[in-house]
């Protein structure tokens, strides 16, 4: 697990090769002292170059040390064309060597990789066996250099993990990055200056001399919840399962080498939740294995409960041993949130550690804790955080004959869910509904409603980009022969799960929530639900075996096979919990923390600043937030303030309506 950043001077860009170039021409009409003279003073300028480009990754790794305090290391071409670095959050192999870049024997391959790569002794044997590949070190990530050096490119499916990486080789002059089939690692990239930059953060690129500008088209159609676009001008995310290389220091493509698909498999219900059990157990156990202490994260959830109730069960069979202590002594950590926020999990998870026989330690968020770590949260996160299906009920379950759900109740339910969505759509930004046209309806799942930005008074210049859909934005961004199967042939629940994968998983809360929040404290998240062959196995059930209908009840049950699969290891008051979105207080009162923040940070000078906000329509947004305790206004309060934030901590000029 560590921080990456990367350097490619692109072809034609290098000061170097301009400069070689033009002592060439001088040398055949100068003779050979001046020759001399010339390669003395190139001598000089490479060297220069070299030292610049060192400067530039440290300093650049220094800005996200927090991802990887253990250890940096850089690599730089001998022609200070290319340069590579990595800061180290040592987990696996603690030793120096497993301290990055990685090399191959010959040195035509170097790599920088974040993340967690599973199996890896198995890999290792193997590309012994086979190839006699000499390690340096115990580190997952080297598996990636021997992988790469025999497979190639297709190495990629060949790996099991999360994560982010970036490889040269030298002979084939490619330079090839890459991200995990989630996105759970991130990886952004973007072209200054004749250079091609990589970093696992917005931040390590300031070094470099990129700054940024806000992306006001992306802002308002959300196309950084949505797609490879971010909330910066031309910066791009590598998307999930996909790679882009770079031939010689020329040719920049995109290529694609994992996705979802969901081909209903016919099988016995027994069969199916057996082997969801066995594919979850799987994906528990390798992520148990480190050189470092393993705990887990335990919220009132079933989730969470499964992960610490598979946990429990594979040490007491003895079947794993937990990180470096080599115990079976599992702890976990929780979050708890004041008695009557109505928010509060503690005394689930307290259950649940009870029931386990595991320790829990719980930390209490109160509003001032929320409003101290507010700004800095927003800095480590790069973008604004939204708190974010109905599409079981949209047509029957063909891959599932035997379920309960009659049509007549079918179509019932369905019309109930519609209109929830709207009153959610409603209580979200504000207003009534997105204009959707027709085309798109059948394309477009229900939770992308909600994906919609809270009401923000944009700045009337704004209207220059057009009538912006994030909805649209959305789903043309999915590519249109997925579009065609969502259409032709799979069902709506799984066309929705195919977007939402696409878009606000690995966009938002894998983000958010996820790396981010993780690294800036230098811990480590492993997440079991995101294995991908436990994400194939499940890709391929029916949809009636994810929500079930009980007709003696008229309820419908969310997370079916995993309840079934999981029952043996959590509590029955897990079991039968109706699913709960795990989030934090959005109530807080007049003059308390929350609300102290929110005035100090939304000032006419703050928004005015921003460029795309009217202030003339927002200037009474913090006394309606927390004076009438008016939802749509205190959620679009937090964003506003988060641009802000974003906007000092980056030093973003002020966004000007586009001269064209």
């Amino acid at each position: 697990m560590c921080g990456i950043t990367v350097a490619v001077a692109l072809a034609g860009r290098s000061s170097y090769n301009n400069a070689k170039d033009a002592a060439t021409d001088d040398l055949d009409a100068s003779g050979d002292g001046k020759k001399r003279k010339l390669t003395n003073g190139l001598s000089s300028q490479l060297d220069q170059q070299l030292t610049n480009l060192e400067n530039q990754l440290v300093s650049s790794l220094d800005a996200i040390n927090h991802r990887g305090p253990d250890a940096q290391g850089t690599w730089i071409s001998p022609d200070g064309n290319i340069g590579l670095g990595s800061c180290r959050l040592a987990i696996n192999g603690l030793g120096p060597g497993g301290d990055q870049p990685f090399s191959n024997k010959d040195g035509t391959i170097h790599a920088v990789v974040n993340g967690e790569l599973y199996d890896h002794h198995q890999i290792r044997e193997e590309m012994i066996n086979r190839t006699g590949y000499h390690f340096q070190g115990q580190s997952d990530s080297e598996i990636v250099v021997a992988l790469y050096e025999y497979y190639g490119v297709s190495f990629l499916s060949r790996l099991r993990g999360e994560f982010a990486l970036c490889i040269h080789d030298s002979k084939k002059q490619r330079l090839l990055a890459a991200r995990d089939r989630s996105g759970i690692k991130p990886l952004f990239w973007t072209i200054h200056h004749g250079r091609l930059l990589l970093a696992s953060e917005a931040k390590a690129l300031l070094p470099f001399g990129w700054r940024p500008e806000w992306d006001v088209r992306s802002i308002i159609d959300r196309g950084w919840l949505t797609e490879e676009r971010t909330i910066f001008k031309g910066l791009r995310k590598i998307r999930p399962g996909h790679y882009i290389t770079c031939l010689s220091l020329e040719h920049i493509s995109e290529g694609q080498y994992w996705d979802h698909d969901y081909p209903d498999k016919t099988r016995t219900e027994e069969e199916m939740i057996e082997g969801v059990r066995a594919k979850m157990l799987d994906a528990v156990r390798v992520r148990l294995q480190a050189d470092v202490p393993v705990g887990i994260h335990l919220s009132g959830g079933i989730d969470s409960a499964v992960v610490a109730g598979m946990a429990k069960h594979l040490l007491d069979k003895g079947e794993v041993k937990l990180g470096s202590s080599g115990s079976h002594h599992l702890r976990c950590f929780s979050i708890a949130f004041d008695k009557g926020s109505g928010f509060d999990e503690s005394v689930i998870a307290q259950n649940t550690a009870d029931f386990l026989g595991v320790d829990i330690q719980k930390t209490h968020m109160h509003e001032a804790n929320i409003a101290a770590n507010f700004e800095e949260a927003v800095w480590f996160d790069e973008q604004p955080h939204d708190e974010l299906g109905f599409e079981y009920l949209r047509i029957p379950d063909f891959g599932w004959p035997a379920n309960d759900l009659s049509e007549p109740t079918r179509f019932e339910k369905g019309q109930e869910a519609e209109k929830v969505k709207a009153e959610r759509f409603k209580t979200w930004t504000g207003h009534n509904g997105a204009t959707v046209p027709p085309q798109y309806s059948s394309d477009i799942p229900a939770f992308a409603y909600a994906m919609a930005m809270p009401h923000m008074a944009l700045s009337r210049w704004t209207s220059c980009f057009g009538n912006l859909s994030p909805q649209i934005t959305m789903i043309e961004n999915i590519d249109e022969r997925i579009r065609h199967l969502m259409r032709t042939k799979w069902h709506p629940l799984h066309g929705a799960q195919y977007v939402w994968n696409k878009t606000a998983l690995p966009n938002l809360l894998l983000t958010n929530l996820g790396d981010r929040t993780e690294m800036s404290h230098s811990v480590e998240g492993r997440l079991p639900f995101l294995d991908h062959h436990l994400m194939e196995y499940v890709n391929n059930l029916p949809p009636s075996m994810k929500i079930r209908y009980d007709p003696e009840t008229d309820i419908l049950t969310e997370k079916w096979i995993l309840r079934q699969a999981s029952r043996p290891f959590i509590t029955e008051e897990l079991y039968t919990r109706k699913k709960h979105p795990y989030s934090a207080p959005s109530i807080y009162p007049l003059g308390g923390p929350m609300h102290k923040l929110m005035s100090k940070l939304i000032t006419e000078e703050n928004v005015e600043a921003l460029g795309f906000v009217d202030w003339s329509r927002t200037k009474d947004l913090v006394e309606r937030a927390f004076s009438t305790q008016d939802q749509v206004a205190l959620r679009s309060a937090f964003g506003i303030a988060q641009w802000v934030v974003l906007g000092q901590r980056f030093g973003i000029p002020k966004a000007e309506k586009p001269a064209w």
